[in-house]
C-alpha cells in the first residue's frame, strides 16, 4: 500500500508542476448568514443569500419599497476595489398581490410559486431594484439570482421556460448596471430533477442573458427518513450524490446548453437544513474541511466562481457553524484553517487510494483517512508514513507537529509541509 499511495501522490503533484492552475481566490469562499445584524466571523469573499428579495421589499403591495432589511445585508458584503457588494441576491417568491388566483402554493397573501399575473409588476419591481442599488443610494450588487430552487414546489410550480421568460425581462435592466451580472435560478439536485430544470430554462433562452449559471449543493438530503449523520460530502453514498458529481454535472450542463467558458456557482449548501445532517462536534469538524476542500479542489478545472456555506448565525438554520456566544463553534475554527490553507494556492484535483483521499496545495499536501470515525468526543486514527521529503504537518486546529515516524491519520484532514 505504502508503495501505491506513493507512486499517487507523484501522479498527483506532476500535473500541477507542468500546467499551472488558477489561484482560489478569498471570494470564493461565501458565506450565508441569518441576520444581517450578526456579520460571520469566519473568513468570506461573498455573501450569499439573504431573504428572498421580491417578497421582502415590495410584501405592503404594488410599489410599496421597503430595502431596509436588504440593505443590511448589503452593506455587510464584502466589496471590490469598485465598492461593488459582492453579494448574491436571489429575487424570488411573487408577493400574494400580484396573483389573483391564492390556491395551492399561492394560498396566502404572503408570496406565490408562479409568475404574477401582469408582468409589468415584475419589471417596475426589477426597475426600482436597480434604481436603489446603483453606487449611490445604495451599493452596486454583483450578483442578481433569478429564484430561489425553481425545481422545488416550494419555491416554483410553473414551467422552465415561464421562468426564462421572467429572467429575460429582468436580465437587460440588470445589465445596464456594468457593475451587476445575472445569475440564472438556483436548483436543488432532487434526483437529477435539478439537472433536467436547468437543461430546460436554458434551453429556452436562458443561457444567452445568463452571466453565471447557480445551483444548491447539499451533498445528501436531511429531515424525516434519513439517517444521521449524512455520509461525507466526497462519497459516493451521498443520498443526493457527492459534491464532486454535482460540481460535474452543473459544468456539463452549462457546457451542453450555451454556457460554455461562463462560470458556475454553489449559492447554498452544507451538512444539511431541515434537520442537522451532523451533530457530532468532531465530525462537523471533519464534514465541513472535506466539503470546502472538495469544491476548491474543482475550482479552476470546472470555473466554479464560488461556492456558499449555508449558514452563519446562532438562530440559523442547522448548517450553523456559530457557537450561543457568537463566535465560531469548532467546525467554524476549522473551516477558517482551511480557507487559510488553500487561499492563494494552486490545488491539484482531489484523489483517492481506498480510504486514503489527497490533494496538492501547492508544495503541501493536505491528507485524510475516510475508514476511521469520530463520536463522544474520540476520534479513531490510523498510523500513516508521510511520502519522503515532508517534515511537518498541520491539523485543523492550526497546530504544527514534526515528523517522526507514522502519522496518526483520522477522518479531520491534516496538511504535510515540506
Amino acid at each position: 500500500m505504502r508503495r501505491t499511495l506513493s507512486l499517487w501522490v507523484c501522479a498527483l503533484l506532476l500535473p500541477m508542476a507542468a500546467v499551472a492552475q488558477a489561484q482560489i481566490q478569498p471570494s470564493f469562499f461565501a458565506m450565508g448568514v441569518s441576520t444581517s445584524g450578526d456579520k460571520p466571523k469566519v473568513p468570506y469573499g461573498t455573501l450569499a443569500h439573504p431573504p428572498l428579495v421580491w417578497t421582502t421589499v415590495e410584501a405592503g403591495g404594488r410599489g410599496k419599497y421597503n430595502w431596509k432589511a436588504i440593505d443590511g445585508f448589503v452593506n455587510i458584503a464584502p466589496k471590490d476595489a469598485n465598492g461593488v457588494a459582492q453579494i448574491d441576491l436571489v429575487l424570488g417568491w411573487t408577493p400574494g398581490w400580484a396573483v389573483a388566483n391564492h390556491s395551492g402554493n399561492c394560498a396566502t397573501n404572503a408570496h406565490c410559486t408562479v409568475p404574477p399575473d401582469n408582468l409589468q409588476d415584475w419589471t417596475d419591481f426589477v426597475t426600482a431594484m436597480m434604481q436603489h442599488y446603483n453606487g449611490k443610494t445604495a451599493p452596486h450588487v454583483a450578483w442578481y439570482e433569478i429564484w430561489n430552487e425553481a425545481n422545488l414546489v416550494q419555491f416554483w410550480t410553473a414551467s422552465a421556460a415561464s421562468l426564462e421568460n421572467m429572467g429575460a425581462l429582468a436580465a437587460p435592466i440588470i445589465h445596464s448596471d456594468p457593475y451587476s451580472h445575472v445569475a440564472t435560478p438556483s436548483v436543488f439536485w432532487g434526483q437529477g430533477t435539478g439537472l433536467t430544470f436547468m437543461a430546460q430554462y436554458l434551453q429556452a433562452g436562458g443561457a444567452a442573458f445568463s452571466d453565471l449559471l447557480t445551483f444548491h449543493g447539499y451533498p445528501s438530503s436531511t429531515g424525516s427518513g434519513q439517517s444521521i449523520p449524512i455520509p461525507w460530502p466526497e462519497s459516493p453514498l451521498s443520498t443526493n450524490a457527492a459534491i464532486q458529481t454535482q460540481i460535474a454535472a452543473y459544468r456539463a450542463v452549462a457546457d451542453q446548453n450555451g454556457m460554455q467558458g461562463k462560470p458556475i456557482a454553489s449559492t447554498e449548501g452544507g451538512w444539511g437544513t431541515t434537520g442537522n445532517g451532523v451533530v457530532d462536534p468532531d465530525q462537523q469538524m471533519a464534514w465541513i474541511a472535506h466539503y470546502e476542500i472538495a469544491q476548491a479542489t474543482m475550482a479552476a478545472s470546472n470555473n466554479l466562481l464560488f461556492q456558499d456555506w449555508f449558514e452563519w448565525g446562532k438562530g440559523a438554520f442547522n448548517g450553523t457553524i456559530e457557537n450561543s456566544a457568537g463566535q465560531p463553534t469548532t467546525a467554524g475554527q476549522a473551516y477558517a484553517v482551511v480557507v487559510g490553507w488553500v487561499t492563494g494556492q494552486q490545488l491539484g484535483f482531489l484523489g483517492n487510494v481506498n480510504q486514503y483521499w489527497l490533494c496538492g496545495v501547492g508544495a503541501n499536501i493536505i491528507f485524510w483517512d475516510d475508514s476511521q470515525t469520530c463520536g463522544n468526543g474520540v476520534c479513531t486514527t490510523a498510523p500513516f508514513n508521510a511520502p519522503p521529503g515532508y517534515t511537518k504537518y498541520v491539523d485543523l486546529t492550526n497546530t504544527t507537529y514534526v515528523i517522526n515516524g507514522p502519522i496518526p491519520l483520522g477522518v479531520k484532514p491534516i496538511m504535510l509541509e515540506p
